[in-house]
């Protein structure tokens, strides 16, 4: 059987010099990744993604100092071990919460890359699904806080290129979101558009909120508030028309449990960068099934984020929508394996290789060093 050989984790930053994307968790200052290296003992790779969690270098050393040397040696295959080893030891007690899933995370990905590579086939295939085409909506760090009539310009470009949904981000303020939202609105009358908060509003908020969504037809409301504060998702899921997103914020089944049971969200948008992987994903997608909810993941920061999601939803019951980052700048999305996953008329679908089918180009990883310290800076 092949055994882990080698896991090697590194931290590359790309810095915005000029134009910020502005958004509810403050400007975007720089680009962050996390890639996780898995080597066998034959010389098969895998490659993984763990999000930054806006500390880039410090998960870079979690992933590869504490979780990677608990497997070395371990059944390159047996995936669900190792995530219930790593869980026991790293997770549950004594680790470091959120941050050793999100660890967890990006070496979960590099094993099912690994995995495809060495039984030569597609993650898709192995997750018991087929190739697709999935719709697919703009997303990713775009569409931020601007005069309506720039983010106009920017959303007809993006419907030029084939979407029929996007998601702008508002939790700037009530008023100036729904001037934002109303306009996109009324220039596009039969675009989907979903409505990102990023965590920023209170439930203070919520007559102003819900009185743009409902009538501007929104797609979806995300993440309105803090992900500890169910009670206030499961009263606005009551009160509302408007599907509830959220997610993104939210670590292991455990965590989604009590999201479906208190009746929070009707989209779910787990991260197989964050919430534990393809492995964990999946059990949540499905779980997420029993209530009738749809899956909507979210895509991270790199081209490894990107397949992981669609190789899952093309093996998902329940599979909603792709979110395709459309940042204007994003080397480890467009560069670091060649431009081979692309939404084109408006859906994307899998590569028929094994594994996600990326090769990943490290010269492109060696050019951008990281930067220390935290990505988003508030109040700019």
């Amino acid at each position: 059987m092949p055994r882990i050989a080698e896991l090697h984790a590194s931290a590359h930053s790309r810095p915005f010099p000029g134009e910020k994307v502005r958004l509810g968790l403050g400007a975007n200052t720089k680009r962050d990744c996390v890639v996780v290296r898995i080597t066998s003992d034959d010389g098969t790779v895998g490659w993984g993604e763990a999000h930054h969690g806006q500390n880039p270098t410090a998960m870079a050393e979690i992933v590869e100092k504490g979780l990677g040397s608990l497997i070395l040696g371990a059944d390159a295959l047996d995936s669900e071990g190792i995530w219930a080893r790593l869980s026991r030891q790293q997770v549950v007690t004594h680790g470091l919460g959120a941050g050793s899933v999100i660890a967890l995370s990006g070496i979960d990905l590099a094993l099912w890359d690994l995995r495809g590579k060495l039984m030569g086939q597609p993650v898709y295939r192995l997750l018991g699904g087929a190739p697709r085409r999935i719709r697919a909506y703009a997303g990713g760090l775009s569409l931020g806080f601007k005069p309506p009539e720039a983010l106009e310009k920017e959303v007809h470009a993006l419907v030029a290129d084939g979407y029929t949904a996007i998601k702008l981000r508002v939790g700037d303020h009530p008023r100036r979101d729904a001037e934002r939202v109303g306009h996109i609105r009324r220039a596009f009358p039969d675009l989907d558009i979903a409505v990102d908060a990023a965590t920023r509003y209170t439930p203070l908020d919520l007559p102003e909120v819900l009185a743009y969504c409902e009538r501007h037809r929104v797609y979806w409301l995300e993440e309105p508030f803090t992900p500890d504060n169910l009670r206030a998702y499961a009263d606005l899921a009551r009160r509302t028309p408007v599907p509830i997103a959220g997610g993104e914020n939210h670590y292991t089944r455990q965590a989604f449990r009590d999201l479906f049971t208190q009746g929070c969200v009707s989209i779910v948008q787990a991260d197989c960068t964050k919430a534990g992987g393809i492995s964990e994903v999946r059990k949540i997608m499905d779980m997420a099934g029993a209530w009738h909810l749809h899956a909507a993941p979210h895509t991270s920061h790199t081209v490894i984020s990107t397949a992981a999601n669609v190789h899952l939803l093309c093996a998902l019951s329940n599979a909603l929508i792709f979110e395709a980052d459309v940042a204007t700048i994003n080397p480890f999305r467009t560069d670091l394996a060649g431009d081979v996953y692309r939404v084109v008329d408006g859906h994307i679908a899998p590569l028929d290789r094994p594994g996600f089918g990326i090769d990943i180009d490290p010269a492109v990883l060696d050019a951008h060093p990281a930067i220390p310290g935290p990505c988003y800076i508030p109040g700019n």
